[in-house]
C-alpha cells in the first residue's frame, strides 16, 4: 500500500554543477544536509532540479546520492515524468530500485492529446508501481481538479497532487471539493501563494530549497495556528522570493548564487542554455541578502 502520511516541507533541490556542465556530487550531498538542517521533512529532484538537462545515468546517480545522504531521515521524491506511458514507467521503477519514497509525473505535453489518454497514462504508471505518485499540475501541462480528484479515486497511489497552474488558490479550493480526503494537496510555484494554499487545505509545499528554513518556519508558524505570524514572515521574505521565480531559467542562476552565499555551494552555474540575469538583478540579490540577514544554516 502506498505511503499516504506526506506532509510539511519538501523543497526541490538544485542542481549544483561546474563551469562545464559535470554534476559536483559532493555538493549535492551537502545540499541535502543543507536541507536537513533546515528542518525539511523531504526534498524533490525535479524540473527545478534541471532534471530535464541529465542523461540517463546522471539521473540514477544523482538519485543514488540524494537517497544515500539521506539516510532515512528524510523523504526524496524522484519526478520520472517523460514523454510516452513506457518511459515513465521504467523511470518509475528505477526510482523504487534505488531508493525513492516516491515519484512525481506530470501529463506528458503533447499538443491536442485527448483527456481519456492522459488518464489512462497516469492510471497505467500507477498500476506498475507500489510507490505514491504526486501528479503535478503546471503550466503548459495543467491537469484539471476534475481530473485529479477522477484520478485519486481510481487509484490509491495517486495520492498526492502539486499544484502549480495560476491562480494556485482557486485551485486548491476546487479540488479539495472534487477530491475531499482522497488527494493530498501541496503547493509549488516558489511559494506564490503559499499561505492562500495552506488557508485551503494544503498538505505541505514543494518550493526552491534556497530559503528552506524561511519556509519550515512559516510552515509552523501557520500549523501551531499563528496565522499572522506565519503570513508577517512570509511576506518579509517575498522581495528575495520574487527574485528567484525568474523564468527563462534564470531562476537558477539567483537561487544557486543565494546557496553559494549560504556556503552550500562553491559555484552557482546552471547547465546551459540558461538565461543570466542582468547585473542589476545581482546587485540586487546583494542587497536583500544583507537587509534580511540571509545566512548559513
Amino acid at each position: 500500500m502506498a505511503d499516504h502520511t506526506f506532509s510539511g516541507v519538501f523543497p526541490i533541490l538544485q542542481m549544483p554543477f561546474d563551469e562545464e556542465g559535470q554534476v559536483l556530487y559532493e555538493e549535492l550531498r551537502a545540499e541535502v544536509e543543507y536541507a536537513v538542517r533546515g528542518g525539511v521533512h523531504g526534498v524533490g529532484i525535479a524540473y527545478g532540479s534541471e532534471i530535464n538537462k541529465l542523461d540517463d545515468h546522471e539521473r540514477d546517480q544523482v538519485l543514488s546520492a540524494v537517497v544515500d545522504q539521506a539516510g532515512g531521515r528524510i523523504k526524496v521524491v524522484m519526478n520520472t515524468g517523460a514523454p510516452s506511458t513506457v518511459q515513465t514507467v521504467h523511470y518509475t521503477r528505477v526510482a523504487r530500485v534505488l531508493g525513492a519514497d516516491a515519484v512525481m509525473i506530470a501529463a506528458p505535453v503533447i499538443p491536442g492529446i485527448a483527456a481519456s489518454l492522459v488518464r489512462q497514462h497516469f492510471l497505467d504508471v500507477a498500476e506498475s508501481t507500489d510507490l505514491p505518485i504526486f501528479m503535478q499540475d503546471m503550466p503548459g501541462a495543467s491537469l484539471a481538479p476534475a481530473m485529479m480528484a477522477d484520478l485519486s479515486k481510481a487509484s490509491e497511489n495517486l495520492c498526492y497532487a502539486k499544484i502549480e497552474t495560476l491562480p494556485t488558490p482557486s485551485r486548491f479550493t476546487e479540488t479539495r471539493e472534487l477530491a475531499g480526503e482522497d488527494l493530498s494537496m501541496f503547493g509549488g510555484a516558489n511559494g506564490v501563494f503559499f499561505i492562500e494554499e495552506m488557508r485551503r487545505g494544503a498538505k505541505g509545499t514543494m518550493q526552491g530549497i534556497a530559503l528552506c528554513d524561511v519556509v519550515r518556519k512559516t510552515w509552523d508558524a501557520f500549523q501551531a495556528g499563528d496565522e499572522i505570524a506565519a503570513e508577517s514572515m512570509w511576506n518579509l521574505y517575498q522581495p528575495l522570493v520574487k527574485l528567484y521565480t525568474l523564468g527563462e531559467g534564470q531562476l537558477y542562476w539567483v537561487a544557486k548564487e543565494i546557496l553559494r552565499r549560504r556556503g552550500v555551494f562553491t559555484q552557482a552555474n546552471p547547465r546551459l542554455p540558461a538565461a543570466k540575469p542582468d547585473a542589476e538583478t545581482f546587485r540586487e540579490l546583494d542587497a536583500l541578502i544583507e537587509r534580511l540577514g540571509v545566512a548559513p544554516i
